[in-house]
């Protein structure tokens, strides 16, 4: 297999180098006039001389080629390190148990809404799983998804938690990673105090170009952050897009945007 990929690199290099060849005289010979006098009498250069003029394409052919190719490699493992990253975020284990006691509790006492909640969850896993290989989902199917997952929160947390999305943002287009704004709101949970009676109201929003996820800060007393949630982010926006994620933070607000891929 590896020959194989070998033997395909140098066609590739050598197919290439021809057309660079090729390219080269045709623009010399379009803006030098020493040079088309020169090719009225004749082909001006001998065997030797395009020999030499190849063996240069072929090295500056293959030097281009493998810096591509390397860089597309790396690319592709980062990607599959945030893809799994993100997996890993909706497979941990509190995650899975917390889900699970829930749903057994709902079992025994509430029969229709265990059934309900069960969908939900399976619908959440099915989109995790199914756009693993994904770089980009519409802004369509993340909300869809996040009705699902927060459907999940409303059963867990009660009145602790509040979601509140924008009109706009329902009207906006474009694309996003996969559970880009799952990821923003767990982690929004994550990081603050959220009980009935001081609830964590999460807003989401948009201007036609980005969207913006914030919330009113209400630390959790000794809580420790990694910030791996806000690194795998950003990380997977510098691979897809020039766009950047931008992170405000004051005394009384964090806010993070990110851009819609158009």
């Amino acid at each position: 297999m590896k020959i194989k990929k070998f033997l395909h690199g140098v066609l590739l290099v050598l197919g290439l180098s021809v057309v660079g060849l090729l390219f080269y005289y045709t623009l010399w010979l379009l803006t030098d006039e020493e040079f088309r006098e020169m090719w009225q009498y004749g082909w001006p250069w001998t065997s030797g001389m395009v020999l030499v003029d190849y063996a240069a394409c072929c090295l500056l052919t293959a030097v281009v080629t493998l810096y591509y190719w390397r860089s597309r490699e790396r690319a592709e493992k980062e990607r599959d390190k945030f893809r799994l990253q993100a997996l890993e975020n909706q497979l941990s284990p509190h995650f899975v148990f917390n889900n699970f006691s829930i749903l057994a509790d709902l079992i025994e006492v509430e029969p229709k809404r265990a059934s309900e909640y069960l969908m939900n969850l399976s619908k959440v896993y099915r989109y995790t799983l199914s756009h693993l290989d994904h770089d980009t989902v519409t802004l369509q199917e993340e909300l869809a998804f996040l009705d699902h997952y927060w459907a999940l929160l409303e059963q867990r947390f009660g009145e602790g938690i509040k979601v509140r999305i924008s009109p706009e943002v329902a009207k906006a287009e474009g694309s996003l990673p996969p559970a880009a704004l799952q990821m923003l709101i767990e982690n929004a949970i994550k990081h603050n105090e959220h009980t009935k009676a001081k609830p964590l109201v999460i807003d989401v929003s948009c201007d036609g170009r980005c969207i913006s996820v914030s919330n009113h800060i209400q630390p959790i007393a000794n809580a420790e952050s990694t910030s791996v949630g806000q690194h795998n982010i950003k990380e997977r926006y510098r691979l897809l897009t020039s766009q950047k994620v931008e992170i405000k933070k004051d005394a009384d607000e964090y806010c993070v945007t990110i851009p819609l891929i158009k």
